[in-house]
């Protein structure tokens, strides 16, 4: 019997990389996609079924952590859709909310949660918000805590609404965007236009544009009312939802869905529960 090697986790999501660099080679259409990573003269391979969603090979130990890292994301790196995947995130109280009444939401989630967010920003092809998270938030969108590439940052403003001077814009990368309406008049050189209809965007047009920008992985990361829409018009694949061990009380809640009349119309997914810090993160299959 072969020992296998140990393994740090700093390593283990330099394999994550390694597998989202691999998507773009000759083995995307595979079924069995071996990815091999040399870190500091130690060779690691692990050989992935995406069709079972599991490890089928690898030459070194799968701890706990490990099991959650490659679980979490294998699947949705390589999924097997021909369009765009679409992934959301939400962190919100033991009763429903993702900010208090007045927007406040830093942090309800904790720390591993904040990471985990970034881990999905480097496996993403494109980050999409709601103008009003970059309003009230003004975040970075990068992904400064973990090792990993930042992501194009599309931010859905249809009033035009933001100036370039929120930090999603001043990246040094020069990756953030917005959409806004086709009528709107502009000659700013990071927006797409549009058309509405009855006062929002159809997200078809934006998976149409996404494809033109040839974007695979689609991390929907907020607020709760852009996340709210890619769910009513079932588009989501995946959603992480990060459910903190607070209680507020009131607030705005994570999700906007439309009115149900009884227990038996409530949508039920299959989901996997993960600790992460303080919080419980819940890994939901959309479809």
């Amino acid at each position: 019997m072969v020992n296998k090697l140990s393994i740090t986790k700093k390593s283990s999501w330099s394999l994550v990389l390694a597998a989202k660099e691999t998507v773009y080679d000759e083995q995307e259409h595979s079924y069995l996609i071996s990815i091999e990573k040399t870190i500091r003269g130690v060779k690691y391979i692990l050989v992935y079924d995406r069709n079972s969603e599991t490890i089928s090979k690898c030459n070194f130990i799968i701890d706990d952590y490990n099991e959650m890292l490659f679980s979490t994301f294998l699947p949705i790196i390589f999924n097997n859709h021909h369009k765009p995947f679409f992934i959301a995130h939400l962190a919100q109280t033991l009763d429903g909310f993702i900010a208090t009444d007045s927007g406040e939401s830093k942090y309800i989630s904790s720390r591993e949660n904040l990471t985990h967010i970034h881990m999905i920003r480097a496996i993403s092809d494109v980050i999409i918000v709601g103008y009003k998270t970059v309003a009230l938030d003004n975040p970075k969108l990068t992904t400064r805590l973990i090792k990993g590439p930042s992501p194009m940052r599309i931010i859905i403003d249809k009033d035009n609404r933001l100036s370039n001077k929120y930090n999603v814009f001043k990246n040094s990368d020069s990756n953030g965007y917005k959409i806004i309406g086709d009528k709107i008049k502009t000659n700013k050189d990071n927006i797409f236009q549009l058309p509405l209809d009855k006062g929002r965007f159809n997200e078809q047009d934006i998976i149409l544009l996404l494809n033109k920008l040839r974007k695979k992985i689609i991390f929907i990361e907020g607020g709760g009312v852009t996340v709210s829409d890619f769910y009513n018009s079932n588009i989501l694949n995946r959603l992480h939802l990060c459910i903190s061990p607070s209680i507020l009380g009131k607030g705005r809640p994570s999700f906007i869905t439309k009115t149900k009349q009884s227990l038996d119309e409530a949508k039920c997914h299959k989901t996997k529960y993960s600790k992460m810090g303080q919080d419980i993160l819940c890994d939901i299959k959309l479809s």
